[in-house]
């Protein structure tokens, strides 16, 4: 069976299948992946020793596509979490592999979080409340995800420059991983607050203003939803 072509996977794509192996193994993870590419990066926690009687399932989230450098193919990233028949996670990690493109691009820039062209999305349609809400502040916000980030130079009420890395470097870094970027933009409900305040966003730099900005980063957050749909 020929692989799916990258056209076909989609940011926030969520996927339930069975584990065939009474535990996870490398060959229940490769059988997960058969006929799906080739897998190229894997990172593996074990969250919680199994039960003999456990039923397993792997559930699969898309969290990154990302054309390749040659334009012909596509790595696409996806969150694995491996549960019993209760619910209770056993092991989790992400998965990248490669598969064909049916053609070389444009792509759709909404779900690459933390890159330039996510950033110039965000910044193209921040409204009066935005504007509002800086209008005496003179900083940068960096917006991580995973290894990517983005700066947002901010001067009185707009952005006014979005860049990888500003000269002085970011007032505060707000970031997370891909799956709270992807679960965030992509979920049914606008979660910021709940999941900045359970720890699902790590700030770095300068607290105070960090706090202070709170609901720019709201605003933020809401308008990344925005752009996805």
């Amino acid at each position: 069976m020929s692989p799916p072509f990258f056209e076909e996977f989609a940011v926030g794509q969520r996927q339930i299948r069975p584990v065939p192996q009474k535990s996870f193994d490398p060959a229940a993870l490769a059988a997960v992946f058969t006929g799906e590419g080739v897998l190229t990066d894997l990172s593996w926690q074990h969250v919680s020793a199994g039960s003999p009687d456990d039923r397993l399932e792997a559930e699969l989230v898309v969290t990154r596509c990302r054309r390749a450098q040659d334009r012909d193919n596509g790595l696409v990233q996806r969150h694995l979490r491996v549960r019993n028949q209760h619910g209770e996670t056993r092991q989790r990690g992400c998965a990248t592999v490669l598969v064909p493109a049916r053609g070389p691009g444009p792509d759709r820039v909404c779900h690459n979080f933390g890159t330039v062209a996510w950033g110039e999305a965000l910044t193209e349609g921040l409204g009066e409340d935005f504007a509002r809400a800086t209008a005496s502040w003179d900083g940068t916000i960096g917006l991580r995800c995973g290894e990517d980030e983005v700066h947002l130079r901010v001067y009185r009420g707009r952005v006014v420059e979005v860049t990888r890395r500003a000269p002085l470097g970011a007032t505060f870094v707000l970031a997370a991983s891909e799956l709270t970027w992807t679960e965030l933009v992509t979920g049914p409900a606008d979660d910021f607050m709940r999941r900045a305040m359970h720890g699902e966003f790590e700030v770095t730099g300068n607290g105070y203003e960090y706090l202070r900005l709170t609901k720019v980063l709201a605003l933020l957050a809401r308008r990344a939803r925005e752009v996805a749909r």
